[in-house]
């Protein structure tokens, strides 16, 4: 199937796609252990190392699991009690994450937060986020990405834990409603081992899908997501915390400040090198010619109507006459002047 989407989209005010910077999401997502005051600190680590936007993640618990699962965890399975058991006591208050924007504000910096229900998306437009973001689990839910998509804003989704079959879908499903969308490449194994994270799939979906192609990293190093913008990734977004030994089921698949930091480094350095798809010389190169380079050069004293040949040309530095690529075009051909040894040959010695 033949998709034409958008291939750039706006959050807050910032381009994504085509020759844009990378747009750097740190995401908090509850690694601040339901604490303000440590939400904040994060929100620094994120603004200190040139984060494009932080995250962070609002569930509404009733909507999302069955009253009797609520009640008690372990009927469904241990996995569940724990994770039931820990985003009870993270989850934070409405006033809570009205204190959170502001600091946002403060810092400059785009707040997002991921829905994973509708309560939520309705919580959180009374926060007038600029965009949405839609987890791995939550690719498939079409009633959650119908409702936000009601609201035109565009909309982030990452594709960890579903098949290609289920991606092309929801895709077909999005396109449906005109809103403006990204997909992130995504391995949703905490943490992820480099050997499954597969990026040779990020040109992929975007040659097939024609949007703006992300990633969103799980691994527990930077190399992966600094390779993944090298290949196209036009989003990265990774899990930050302030250490990765602190309590919280996300911890050790986050990065430190400090590999945070890097991060963003490394893929700015790769923007800048990566360049135009234009060969040129600079400057420094030319420089380097002159010194470097070789020319044509007359070993014996030449006369005019001599022959160019083997006994009379030869290569040697620096290049300041015609080049070594026309030696052969050279040899059998009369000199039109007189020739001294030493001489540099030039363009007009080829007529």
């Amino acid at each position: 199937m033949q998709y034409d989407c958008k291939n750039v989209i706006n959050i807050d005010g910032i381009l994504i796609g085509n020759d844009n910077p990378c747009y750097i999401i740190a995401e908090i997502g509850i690694n601040h252990n339901g604490n303000v005051v440590l939400a904040k600190k994060l929100i620094d680590v994120a603004t200190s190392a040139g984060a494009n936007a932080v995250k962070f993640q609002k569930r509404d618990l009733e909507s999302i699991y069955q009253q009797e699962i609520l009640e008690n965890p372990s009927l469904d399975s241990q996995g569940t009690e724990i994770l039931i058991d820990v985003l009870k006591n993270v989850e934070f208050s409405e006033d809570d994450f009205q204190d959170i924007v502001n600091y946002c504000k403060e810092k400059k910096i785009t707040f997002l937060c991921t829905p994973w229900d509708i309560p939520s998306v309705n919580f959180l437009e009374k926060l007038d986020v600029p965009a949405y973001k839609i987890a791995s689990a939550d690719l498939t839910n079409f009633p959650l990405i119908a409702h936000i998509s009601k609201l035109n804003k565009p909309i982030i989704i990452s594709t960890g834990m579903s098949e290609m079959e289920e991606i092309e879908r929801t895709v077909d499903f999005v396109k449906e409603k005109n809103v403006v969308f990204s997909l992130l490449h995504c391995n949703s194994t905490y943490p992820s081992p480099p050997e499954l994270l597969n990026l040779s799939l990020i040109p992929v979906l975007r040659e097939k899908f024609n949007v703006p192609i992300g990633y969103s990293g799980h691994e527990s190093s930077t190399l992966p997501s600094i390779t993944a913008a090298n290949m196209g990734a036009v989003i990265i977004e990774r899990h930050i915390t302030l250490d990765k030994t602190m309590e919280g089921l996300d911890q050790a698949a986050s990065l430190d400040p400090d590999e945070f930091k890097e991060l963003i480094q490394k893929v700015r350095e790769s923007e800048i090198a990566r360049g135009t798809p234009i060969k040129q010389m600079t400057r420094g190169e030319t420089l380097q010619r002159e010194v470097l380079g070789k020319s044509i050069i007359c070993s014996n004293d030449i006369k005019k109507d001599e022959l160019f040949s083997e006994q009379n040309i030869v290569i040697k530095t620096p290049a300041r006459g015609l080049s070594p690529q026309y030696y052969f075009e050279l040899i059998g051909k009369k000199s039109s002047r007189d020739i001294k040894k030493g001489d540099y040959l030039q363009t007009d010695d080829l007529e």
